[in-house]
């Protein structure tokens, strides 16, 4: 009996295209989009801001994955405790330490470039969708798709029948791609401590910022479409108890061939 049911294979098909298409030919409308009147970034500045962020990840995931897993996202956390891959009493722990590295890396952003990086608007890198553009609800299912297409890729690549050593490659590679399609829409939070970060650091400037969108919008979106899209992947790549009949399960081969040779001698 194959390990997989139709149906698992059904679901695989229907994910695998569905985010194809909407990476791919998403990229289409979100390039459009950054040509548009008052689109703070050009279509080639976010691929930059993109591969930064990727590459960052990949090396991260090298570096320090050996030694805790290299969340360094709590929605990541939060989806490895709902799926019993993480104990629970673990994830304030590395919530603390997220957001506290993520402000870290944001006064380091202030001290290396000056306070001249609060003057570039979104330069900063504080996360914020335009509601005349995006809707509040349609923010909230860009994020939560996007956080579960990068939860989705890890759980499948660090899947011990998946190829070994590919793992943090691959998971830059899809921030890439998911920052070049929703980064016009929403700046492509898909991480709370990353959109915590710069956002404090921020207000400690005394720059005003919306805290209702990333309280009510974009951490409950992240929160959420990791743990569904972890659900999700445990349902699709489960292998089936392969059922046998009892008489097949307690009688072994017959072994009588193997002693025919040594009656013949």
């Amino acid at each position: 009996m194959d390990e997989h049911s139709l149906g698992q294979k059904l679901a695989a098909e229907f994910v695998g295209t569905g985010l194809l298409v909407f990476v791919g030919a998403g990229s289409v409308p979100a390039m459009i989009l950054l040509t548009s009147e008052g689109a703070p970034f050009s279509g080639a500045e976010v691929g930059m801001i993109a591969l930064a962020f990727g590459l960052i990840v990949t090396a991260m995931v090298y570096t320090v994955g050996k030694v805790s897993g290299c969340h360094i996202n709590p929605a990541v956390t939060f989806a490895l405790a709902a799926t019993r891959r993480f104990p629970w009493s673990g994830v304030p722990a590395y919530w603390a330490a997220q957001v506290a590295g993520a402000i870290g890396g944001a006064l380091a952003i202030w001290a290396s470039f000056g306070s001249r990086v609060f003057d570039f608007g979104s330069g900063f890198g504080v996360v914020d969708f335009n509601n005349d553009v995006t809707a509040w609800g349609s923010a909230m299912f860009v994020e939560a798709l996007a956080t579960g297409i990068l939860m989705f890729t890890i759980l499948g690549i660090v899947d011990t029948r998946s190829p070994e050593g590919w793992a943090g490659l691959v998971i830059g590679l899809v921030v890439v791609a998911i920052i070049i399609t929703v980064g016009p829409l929403t700046s492509a939070s898909i991480n709370p401590a990353r959109a915590l970060g710069p956002l404090l650091v921020s207000d400690l400037n005394g720059s005003f910022h919306n805290w209702i969108e990333q309280l009510f919008a974009y951490i409950p979106a992240n929160l959420g479409g990791a743990a569904i899209a972890a659900f999700a992947y445990d349902w699709i790549a489960k292998p089936r108890i392969v059922q046998r009949p009892i008489k097949e399960a307690v009688t072994e081969p017959d072994r009588a061939d193997a002693y025919e040779p040594a009656a013949n001698v």
